[in-house]
């Protein structure tokens, strides 16, 4: 925990209306998800200001908040010029006198299921903070940071990258001692470039690690293994080829119970079960396994506490529906992590005679974002999907290379996921929902999953 009066001592600002109790647990800058004794962060977003929102904050157990103007309600607030950057600084107040060593998960995909392995095997031994859903952003981890408990013994926070000097920048504030790079691939190409770009720039998570520190590192991507020489901690390498630490063989991914398969390690093979779907995942896996060892947890007992980490929000998670099940992996999209979906789709042990996918636009690919479009709309077809629905102009361009039964629609989601039911209540049906953050594909779930 940590005082509100310190806090704002330390920025120089105005504590209004002061009244007790000062004791912070937690920071956050959505109203709707402030809990008791956390700080509700007031950030002007494009759409909504946070200082509109104050009022709800505290009726959820707000102990104060950090804003730019004193809205005239609520108390302990910490009156700044500019909210983000007081935040930054005061997660940087915060993280000096958090004396524990931080992991950073950093990659193009798979940084919350990896967090979420890692996690769970660090507490093993250690009292562990992860970071809560995808906060991995220059807002997102100074929250993260503002909630770590006094107790707690390490802490393992995603970093996302969009831009060069991204990571290099949450860094700064996170000073990993331990890191996890879990791939490189064709994501934020509008802003990295090519892969290429994305590698170097998660490799400014390795540039951090220290002689003494330990950095798990996904070898089946070549743009990593080229940076490799310059990582100055115990470098572990993780992924399918032969020159690796970690690896998973004997994979089977198609149980809906969750993925089987034997990772081989420095300690010998053993058996794994996760509850988790997706062949990939294997792959993750075994980069958190190869981090905990290198944090001292011994394989086994990492590999028994990664088995009980539950299916997460929107990452191939398994529904019941009135036609079947819907396959739900909308938080987020990129060429490769839909081409892992679609093998999903195709390949889980289920009881239904027709498999149907709804992709949504993937954001932020870049001049080349049709070639990328229509490639997975082609790999689609090439796995074996029974129908494509298209939602977006990017995907529905792209639908023009989809020969068999389906439908796009640029902009109408209610109306496509109408057509998707009336080809879904034909046959028992598995339909994958995969698609950007940015274009909510959770409604789609919501109406497809309803009685």
């Amino acid at each position: 925990m940590w005082d509100l009066r310190e806090a704002a001592e330390q920025l120089g600002a105005k504590l209004l209306r002061p009244r007790e109790p000062y004791s912070a647990s937690g920071a956050e800058c959505d109203s709707r998800k402030v809990g008791p004794g956390d700080v509700f962060v007031a950030i002007r977003g494009r759409r909504h200001d946070g200082h509109d929102f104050l009022g709800e904050a505290f009726s959820r157990g707000a102990v104060g908040a950090l804003v730019a103007h004193d809205p005239g309600e609520g108390h302990n607030l910490i009156l700044v010029e500019d909210v983000e950057d007081a935040l930054w600084k005061l997660a940087a107040w915060r993280r000096d006198r958090l004396p524990i060593p931080f992991v950073g998960v950093a990659g193009s995909f798979g940084k919350t299921t990896t967090k979420e392995l890692l996690g769970a095997a660090l507490a093993v031994r250690y009292r562990t903070f992860r970071a809560r859903e995808s906060y991995n952003s220059e807002i997102g981890v100074p929250l993260e940071i503002l909630s770590i408990p006094n107790d707690a013994e390490i802490a393992v926070l995603e970093l996302g990258e969009e831009a060069p000097g991204d990571i290099a920048r949450l860094n700064q504030l996170v000073r990993p001692w331990a890191g996890v790079i879990t791939g490189a691939g064709e994501a934020h190409l509008a802003t990295l470039g090519n892969v290429t770009g994305v590698a170097d720039t998660l490799w400014e998570l390795a540039e951090a690690i220290p002689e003494e520190g330990v950095l798990a590192v996904c070898w089946d991507s070549p743009e990593l293994r080229a940076q490799a020489k310059g990582c100055a901690g115990v470098c572990l390498r993780f992924g399918s080829g032969p020159e690796v630490d970690f690896s998973p063989r004997e994979v089977r991914a198609d149980d809906p119970q969750g993925v089987r398969f034997v990772a081989v390690t420095p300690e010998g093979e053993l058996a794994i079960q996760l509850q988790l779907l997706g062949r990939h995942v294997a792959t993750l896996a075994c980069g958190a396994l190869a981090a905990a060892w290198g944090l001292g947890i011994p394989a086994q007992a990492a590999a028994q506490a990664m088995a009980k980490v539950r299916p997460l929000p929107h990452r191939l998670q398994l529904h019941p529906a009135p036609f079947g099940w819907v396959l739900d992996d909308c938080y987020n999209a990129n060429p490769l992590s839909t081409r892992a979906a679609l093998w999903t789709l195709v390949n889980l042990n289920l009881p239904v005679e027709t498999r149907m996918a709804l992709l949504g636009d993937m954001l932020d690919l870049g001049p080349e974002e049709e070639r990328y479009h229509r490639e997975v709309v082609e790999e689609a077809r090439w796995q074996g999907v029974d129908a494509l629905f298209a939602y977006g102009p990017r995907m529905c361009a792209a639908f023009s290379a989809w020969e068999g039964p389906g439908a796009g629609e640029s902009e109408d989601l209610e109306a496509l996921v109408g057509k998707i039911r009336e080809e879904a209540g034909r046959l028992p049906s598995l339909i994958l929902v995969k698609g950007s953050r940015g274009l909510a594909l959770e409604r789609a779930v919501e109406a497809l999953i309803a009685d």
